[in-house]
């Protein structure tokens, strides 16, 4: 089943917001200049129009980095909202200041810059209160279509993270199965489209394996020639979440998934996007790696740069060079975890790591290309043979360019854990069949509200334990007949 326009729908609207606030910001230092000069503003605005788009670009980048164009921004109240716009619209007109004070031919005045501040504050206010409205107000109500014990478990990882714009309506029985949990049973297969009306359902869910099954399927097309969605709870997670869980994998979506990705992207435009990104970033991070190094140096003994093995695409190995954060033979008893308040790194070291500067030699490789600027953490050789033995389709990643930032890593802290490389590897696989330029530039400024931040925050999630996860894999292999489930996910 196709849903590849689905799931793009979330990063679609974050598109379309982004552009809408760059859009409003221009408008409103143009409408300033055509009410202070009037017909004579033709001129002017041809002079100065590449510094209203900067000024928009960096208004629409800083207003994503602060994270209003997120599903998980509801809670935040149009009173913090309007604050946090009042800076971005700050920084933004002081690169349009900025850049017309440089055009010296024709600088505008005061009372222009004052003017198109307020009117785009406005505008932008106006924008975001529709928003608003939208994360709180839009849900869509969701059926799921249950054959057996494993389905039912679904419904619970469904609850797991479908509470924000998603409202769980009950199921739909297929066959003799009668539900051993308390859900509200919507009626049988046979009156689908019905219950569809009667409840305004949106969305119908299921398993992969009720896609196999054609009498399902004849009910399924039904309903989306009449324009109501049917998918895999993987595909919901994928649209709601921008993660895939790995207990919902098959072999089917990782063949779909790896036929997703553009090989003119990969070979080429993402090619010419690291080496731009990567120029850039040696230029201007050279002053805080020096910064850095004298800090090293004069604060704990040993080497400023600290090389280490690290598996890139295929599993080809490369040394790759960091700034050292711990301390001398931190690992004469042998690798291990890197985790948090680690006694191995050093007070300077924790400084460069929780900032990120520690990583900025790596740009060297990404020049090299050895690396991509996006894509999955480069790991150890031997730390990927261990979790290919514990965490299902690992090495799925070594199918892309290693990254020195990606999607895992600003949508998870540092793995400690099996588990935590087990919700690495969900972000790592979303981002391998979404990958495109406009996810690499978007998750680019995540990383800069991370570094600012100091740190990607945990989404807490239902599955939170391993034994969990192994009764879940065992009861996925059983038939989706009369399995009576021995286990409740629990809630984190």
């Amino acid at each position: 089943m196709n849903t590849n326009g689905i799931l793009r729908k979330h990063w679609f609207h974050v598109s379309l917001h982004f552009a809408t606030d760059a859009f409003l910001f221009t408008l409103a230092f143009v409408a300033a200049m055509l009410l202070r000069f009037g017909g004579e503003s033709a001129v002017s605005l041809w002079a100065h129009w590449p510094f209203f788009v900067g000024g928009a670009v960096v208004f629409s980048a800083t207003t994503y980095i602060a994270s209003l164009y997120s599903t998980h921004s509801a809670n935040r109240g149009m009173l913090e909202r309007s604050i946090v716009l009042i800076v971005c619209v700050v920084l933004a007109t002081l690169v349009v200041i900025g850049g017309t004070y440089l055009n010296s031919a024709r600088p505008l005045g005061r009372g222009i810059m004052l003017l198109g501040a307020l009117a785009s504050y406005l505008m932008a206010l106006i924008h975001h209160i529709v928003i608003l409205h939208g994360l709180r107000n839009s849900k869509e109500r969701v059926a799921y279509v249950v054959t057996g014990a494993f389905d039912e478990a679904e419904t619970r990882l469904f609850a797991s993270f479908g509470g924000r714009n998603l409202e769980f309506a009950g199921v739909v029985l297929y066959g003799a199965y009668q539900p051993t949990s308390k859900l509200r049973v919507l009626g049988k297969i046979e009156d689908l489209a019905a219950i569809v009306g009667r409840e305004k359902i949106s969305r119908v869910l299921c398993t992969n394996k009720c896609l196999g099954d054609t009498t399902l399927i004849r009910h399924f097309c039904k309903l989306r020639y009449s324009g109501i969605s049917v998918m895999p709870l993987i595909s919901l997670c994928e649209e709601a979440e921008q993660y895939v869980p790995l207990e919902l994998i098959s072999s089917e979506w990782l063949l779909n998934a790896s036929g997703e990705p553009q090989h003119i992207y990969i070979k080429k435009l993402k090619r010419l996007f690291d080496i731009i990104c990567s120029a850039i970033g040696l230029i201007l991070g050279a002053p805080f790696v020096g910064a850095a190094a004298l800090a090293i140096r004069l604060t704990s003994p040993g080497p400023i740069f600290y090389r280490q093995t690290r598996s890139g695409r295929f599993g080809r190995q490369f040394q790759m060079t960091k700034l050292r954060t711990m301390h001398v033979n931190a690992e004469k008893d042998g690798v291990r975890w890197s985790e948090k308040n680690d006694p191995r790194v050093s007070f300077v070291g924790g400084f460069l790591r929780r900032y990120r500067i520690d990583e900025i030699p790596q740009l060297w490789h990404v020049l090299c290309g050895h690396m991509s600027f996006v894509g999955p953490r480069p790991e150890r050789p031997e730390i990927i043979t261990q979790l290919a033995k514990e965490v299902p389709y690992y090495e799925e990643r070594l199918m892309v360019q290693p990254g020195i930032t990606g999607w895992a890593q600003v949508s998870y802290p540092y793995g400690a854990s099996t588990l935590d490389s087990r919700r690495k590897l969900e972000y790592d696989l979303y981002y391998m069949k979404h990958m495109s330029l406009f996810l690499d530039v978007f998750i680019l400024l995540d990383t800069v509200r991370i570094v600012l931040a100091g740190g990607a925050k945990a989404q807490t999630r239902a599955i939170t334990a391993e034994e969990t996860i192994q009764e879940w894999e065992r009861l996925k292999e059983q038939p989706a007949v009369v399995v009576k489930p021995k286990f409740e996910l629990e809630t984190a």
